[in-house]
């Protein structure tokens, strides 16, 4: 059998879920936008740059709470749907399309990717990622993402803990996802999508996705962020509490540029 590889993903690869990306993300965003907030309230950040915004989550949370926030993403229907809610909401906010690898813009006191938005790249790519974001931060300026951790993913069974099978509806619509994932020893976790959409009494929508995401052990991370010019201030799990290497999903990490 042939190895699943990994690619960075391209500028489309959301296209399909955008559409429904809040209906399963939306309620799952405010316990770590809190802990977000919290970190950059510690470390007295006020200004953010968001480089994987996407519905802008994150972005619309910070901006409520008094930061001054610019968000960037690399798929052009995410960020459509991003600038319809800044625009329903009356929300002023600068929103670019832009690729996280190479993005430049104005210097930060921290810069965010949300959601296991690392995974979508390759390592190599992940280490132009850091170079870039430390050249986009001021001088001590803090990096803050989450990622899957892949010593969790391939502890015992936990893989299977992933299963997806969540519903959602509205008064005309049913929206399902339906997922599973595998992983191997080189951290690449490839997940299998089936989305089941209905409207009213219409016949339903089935469509299929498939995506890989890179993971990483935790003390990969601190390698890598200290290859790239970061120190790692924290981890934690994705609730905020303490890490534990065998029992946390997610790792989030703060980071700190270094002179």
């Amino acid at each position: 059998m042939k190895a699943v590889e990994h690619q960075s993903a391209k500028a489309t690869h959301y296209d399909k879920e955008s559409a429904h990306y809040d209906d399963f993300n939306a309620k799952n965003s405010v316990t770590i936008n809190k802990i977000i907030e919290k970190i950059l309230k510690k470390y007295k950040a006020s200004t953010v740059l968001d480089m994987t915004c996407g519905t802008g989550s994150q972005v619309f949370w910070l901006i409520k709470k008094g930061f001054k926030v610019i968000g960037s993403d690399i798929n052009a229907k995410m960020l459509s749907i991003a600038r319809q809610k800044a625009a329903q909401e009356k929300i002023d906010v600068k929103l670019i399309k832009g690729d996280m690898r190479k993005l430049k813009t104005e210097k930060s006191d921290a810069a965010i990717t949300i959601f296991n938005a690392i995974g979508h790249l390759t390592k190599q790519d992940f280490s132009k990622t850091l170079n870039n974001i430390h050249n986009n931060l001021h001088d001590e300026g803090l990096y803050i993402f989450d990622n899957f951790n892949l010593n969790y993913l391939l502890h015992k069974d936990n893989i299977t803990k992933l299963t997806i099978d969540v519903q959602k509806k509205s008064k005309k619509k049913i929206v399902r996802e339906i997922q599973y994932s595998t992983i191997n020893a080189e951290g690449v976790l490839a997940s299998y999508d089936i989305y089941h959409e209905q409207i009213s009494n219409n016949a339903p929508k089935i469509s299929t996705a498939f995506q890989t995401l890179q993971t990483y052990s935790a003390k990969q991370l601190k390698f890598l962020l200290k290859e790239n010019g970061f120190k790692v201030l924290h981890i934690t799990d994705s609730q905020g509490n303490k890490f534990s290497d065998t029992k946390s999903e997610r790792l989030l990490v703060t980071a700190q540029k270094e002179l």
